[in-house]
């Protein structure tokens, strides 16, 4: 078997570990924050959805970029190595994330006041910007194991152990009436457990054998990780900063209407995530032995099937949207329907373009990323500066898709100038002609005539779901490298497709 043959196969079965355990943790973190939702007052659910923000921006700052630095950088180095500098990042990452949350903690009720005029969410932000030290460490270990290509313990760390303390926390809130503050807790202490456990994991994964610090290789990785600082509160920028801004404009309220519809499109999130996880290491690789056209071939594979996956998650989350909140959260959320449609089809395309980016990393343009989420950031906070106060969370809503086509569309000119290709082929781009038509009929015809709940609602979405993926493969058929995960498929799993061969071989043959 070829190197690609074998690094496709490799993000194709990292990719399927990661999606279980990407399901799992949305689901179970889906469960916990509609609990949180419906138990809050939409205002402190507000509160609720800031303070994990601040959370977010905070973890990354603290982390200057680091986890990106271990990502790339552990396939490369000497084994004896890799131990001490694991450790040296460790050290550096907690020192500098310690300083910021104390900061912010012991600052709260000024930045409620002061800075976001709400005295409501100090709570939030006290008790988030103490976790985030935490929330840096499980960053950072959660970096070093990607770059050791272990999914099997990304998915315990980030999707099970996290995610099963937070809704366990919450359970415990809800049922003993601990009101804004249990809630916030909840939220903030799984940081707590699954950093220390993510971080026991990624020293399990290192080689016992160690060396003298390498100061030079140390101070390498350093340079490599910082612009991903920039980088990094960019992206939170261009993803997050509507929050911020939303709480500063409007209200609270405003503000848990609008975390609801972005939180629902983390669904769309789990596609990309599951196979840009090891996808990034493997390119790195292929690419220091050379192999540019296996690198392109890989992600060839992969934007064909993020796109499939993304037209399917639109029904419910695009064309469903308003019934979709008003089902799950309760009608007071309803006027995030809108929001979550334009999002969603943000998310959609940014769940295909965003391969450029894990391109670019891959290959070491670490700071052509850091421009690119200046410039979509700028971009964002001018934007939310003159849509919010006209168009509300519509307006943030709009700013946010924008940021996102700016910055992966500047990702994806960026990957053909450098390599002189892309995987944006006809092959791999053509499902979207069928994409298109078939979302314009749903919304025209089946959207009118289906009742508003639960079961409809999951019923049309797996329906239509296979109608799509079905009508794809009758069109455009197998590729050459899907024949061979299937075949590769059997093999592992000994699996017997022989009264199937005649439907692939028809497939494989358009």
């Amino acid at each position: 078997m070829s190197d690609l043959d074998q690094a496709i196969r490799d993000v194709v079965k990292g990719a399927s570990v990661i999606t279980f355990g990407l399901v799992l943790q949305l689901f179970i973190a889906f469960v916990a924050q509609v609990i949180a939702a419906r138990y809050l007052s939409v205002g402190d659910f507000g509160g609720l959805t800031a303070g994990t923000a601040l959370l977010d921006v905070g973890a990354i700052a603290g982390g200057l970029g680091l986890a990106s630095g271990l990502t790339r950088y552990l396939p490369r180095v000497e084994a004896d190595k890799k131990r001490t500098l694991v450790t040296v990042l460790v050290l550096i990452s907690v020192a500098s994330s310690t300083a910021l949350g104390a900061t912010i903690a012991l600052n709260a009720s000024f930045i409620a006041s002061e800075i976001f005029g709400d005295p409501n969410v100090t709570v939030s932000i006290r008790i988030f910007g103490a976790a985030i030290p935490f929330a840096t460490v499980l960053n950072l270990a959660v970096g070093g194991i990607r770059g050791q290509e272990r999914s099997t313990y990304w998915v315990m760390v980030k999707n099970i152990v996290h995610p099963v303390a937070r809704i366990s926390l919450v359970v415990v809130a809800v049922l003993y009436g601990l009101g804004q503050i249990g809630i916030a807790g909840a939220y903030a202490v799984p940081y707590v457990i699954s950093g220390f456990v993510g971080l026991a994991l990624l020293y399990h994964t290192l080689p016992q054998s160690r060396s003298a610090l390498d100061p030079n290789r140390t101070a390498e990785v350093i340079r490599y990780s910082l612009p991903f600082t920039i980088s990094g509160i960019s992206g939170f920028v261009y993803r997050s900063i509507d929050i911020f801004l939303i709480l500063y404009f409007l209200t609270d309220a405003a503000t848990g209407i609008y975390g609801v519809a972005y939180a629902a499109t983390s669904f769309m999130g789990l596609f990309s995530t599951a196979f840009n996880f090891l996808s990034t290491p493997i390119a790195s690789r292929l690419e220091k032995q050379g192999a540019v056209d296996g690198v392109m071939e890989l992600f060839h594979t992969v934007v064909r099937w993020l796109l499939v996956m993304s037209v399917c998650a639109l029904v419910p989350l695009g064309v469903f949207a308003t019934d979709f909140i008003v089902i799950i959260y309760q009608s007071k959320y309803a006027d995030g329907g809108i929001v979550l449609s334009i999002l969603a089809v943000g998310f959609a395309a940014k769940n295909v373009l965003s391969v450029h980016n894990s391109i670019l990393e891959a290959v070491g343009r670490s700071q052509i990323l850091s421009v690119n989420s200046t410039i979509a950031a700028v971009t964002n906070i001018l934007l939310n500066f003159a849509l919010i106060p006209q168009m509300g969370i519509t307006g943030a809503a709009i700013a946010t898709v924008v940021s996102f086509m700016l910055r992966d569309g500047l990702a994806a000119i960026q990957v053909y100038l450098t390599l002189d290709k892309t995987p944006l082929t006809w092959g791999s781009v053509r499902p979207l002609v069928l994409g298109m038509p078939f979302l314009a009929v749903v919304w025209a015809f089946l959207a009118p005539a289906i009742p508003t709940t639960f079961l409809w609602l999951v019923g049309v979405t797996v329906m239509t779901g296979l109608v799509y993926v079905a009508a794809v493969l009758v069109a455009f058929g197998l590729t050459p490298t899907e024949v061979m995960l299937i075949r590769s498929a059997e093999e592992q799993y000994g699996l017997s497709l022989s009264r199937l061969d005649w439907l692939i071989r028809r497939l494989a043959n358009k």
